[in-house]
């Protein structure tokens, strides 16, 4: 059942500017509201062709995937539809990996990170851009949290061996990530699995989202 939000009882100045998106990507908002901090993406800021199909479907997707996983700990709480093209979530208190210092991460945060996207897979939905640090946060209590579903997929009506490949594309983005940043802490059966994974992973083609891609070959 799609929740449209009791809480945005907001007007444009009330909203806080996080990111600008570029082209087909939205812009991300907060606002504070019932004591809470929450999370906007918008994209109406893009150009009408693309909030009105691209944005549409995006929201939908984002909502849905988030809606499912509700109660598994690390995936943003409360989704809402604003409209339709914009949804938002309880806003995530924490850095992403991109911007956390190496020394700043615990040492059990990628193994938390694993069980994490493991449960997300019992749920049937995978997440596809994990290997993205802007994707990861590190929260405020040291816990892992999983962001921006915009291309994750439900696997419940794949052929199973087409849901098992895109469960091993999802484990590989957390095996990749840690062993990137802190691969002193990882064992060596998870970085066999790593590599057998990336001898596998050229035929998973789907890199990104389409529409960057059109707009890239248009240059």
């Amino acid at each position: 059942m799609k929740q449209r939000s009791p809480i945005f009882e907001t007007d444009e100045q009330q909203l806080e500017l996080l990111s600008k998106g570029r082209w087909a990507n939205a812009d991300l908002f907060c606002f504070s509201a019932q004591g809470s901090k929450w999370v906007v993406k918008d994209f109406s800021g893009c150009p009408p062709l693309v909030s009105g199909t691209w944005g549409r479907w995006m929201v939908m997707r984002e909502y849905r995937a988030l809606v499912r996983l509700q109660g598994i700990d690390g995936i943003p709480e409360k989704p809402f539809l604003r409209d339709g093209q914009a949804l938002g979530y309880r806003y995530v208190n924490g850095t992403t990996l991109r911007h956390v210092r190496t020394e700043e991460i615990p040492s059990n945060f990628f193994s938390d990170l694993e069980h994490l996207v493991r449960r997300m897979h019992q749920r049937k939905m995978v997440h596809l851009d994990i290997r993205n640090r802007r994707n990861i946060m590190l929260r405020s209590d040291g816990r892992p949290a999983l962001l921006d579903f915009q291309s994750s997929l439900d696997v419940r009506h794949m052929p199973p061996a087409l849901g098992r490949m895109l469960k091993q594309i999802d484990l590989s983005g957390v095996y990749k990530t840690w062993y990137k940043l802190r691969p002193d802490l990882m064992d060596a059966s998870r970085l066999s699995r790593l590599q057998a994974i990336e001898r596998r992973r050229f035929i998973w083609v789907f890199k990104g989202y389409p529409l960057e891609h059109m707009k890239k070959r248009r240059r």
